[in-house]
């Protein structure tokens, strides 16, 4: 009996650490950083959302952009393309260019339509929100809008598909004067790190939480 009692333990302890570990491998692979990881070379059509440079709150200016936008993965380089309605309010977009911005390159334009195609290379981590700079002006309104405010591009990995469309070719930038703020891009990228090992930490107490009920359970009833 005791014999059967430590072999019907066993089992009942190497099922839920089997399905721990199993958990464990998911949350690690399913995060933006190892999903980025394993992109290869190719162009992409990928969602996204404009979001509030101080928060995740997304931006009144997300519906200045169509969606999805195109994406170009060349080894170590990332090159992003987009459209821009309602062109004629938006006086320029800057993404950041080592530690100033620079305007995004217009790949084409049409202002009857109200349309702007502009592309950038990306600099830094997929996985973090991309620093950005607008400049946004409506005289149709009363008084007239005339505004500069920062936004934060964000990629929705998920959701990306590879396409047979051209790929994003971007000449290199001018750098401006106007200092980015990097902080805010390594620190993003710094708590979804901290945010997995949190993940992994909860899941390793539950081990230990439960290993120990069960050696208890097995002690009183010795």
């Amino acid at each position: 009996m005791e014999g059967g009692g430590i072999a019907f333990l066993k089992k009942r302890i190497v099922i839920p650490f089997s399905f721990i570990l199993f958990l464990s491998v998911m949350v690690v692979s399913h995060t933006p950083g190892a999903m980025a990881a394993d992109l290869s070379n190719g162009t992409y059509m990928v969602d996204y959302e404009m979001l509030q440079a101080e928060n995740d709150s997304v931006s009144i200016a997300n519906d200045y952009f169509q969606k999805p936008a195109t994406l170009t993965i060349n080894n170590d380089e990332k090159y992003l393309q987009f459209t821009v309605n309602h062109a004629k309010w938006i006086q320029f977009i800057k993404s950041t260019s080592g530690e100033a911005f620079a305007d995004v390159q217009v790949v084409s334009e049409d202002l009857d339509d109200d349309k702007r195609v502009v592309a950038f290379k990306i600099e830094g981590d997929l996985t973090a929100p991309l620093l950005m700079q607008m400049h946004v002006v409506i005289e149709e309104m009363e008084p007239s809008y005339d505004h500069k405010y920062s936004v934060r591009l964000n990629l929705d990995l998920e959701t990306m598909e590879e396409t047979d469309a051209p790929a994003v070719v971007v000449n290199p930038p001018v750098g401006e004067s106007n200092s980015a703020d990097t902080n805010e891009l390594q620190d993003e990228s710094t708590s979804n790190k901290a945010l997995i090992y949190v993940l992994l930490a909860v899941i390793a107490i539950i081990a230990i939480i439960f290993v120990r009920k069960i050696t208890l359970s097995r002690i009183n009833g010795q």
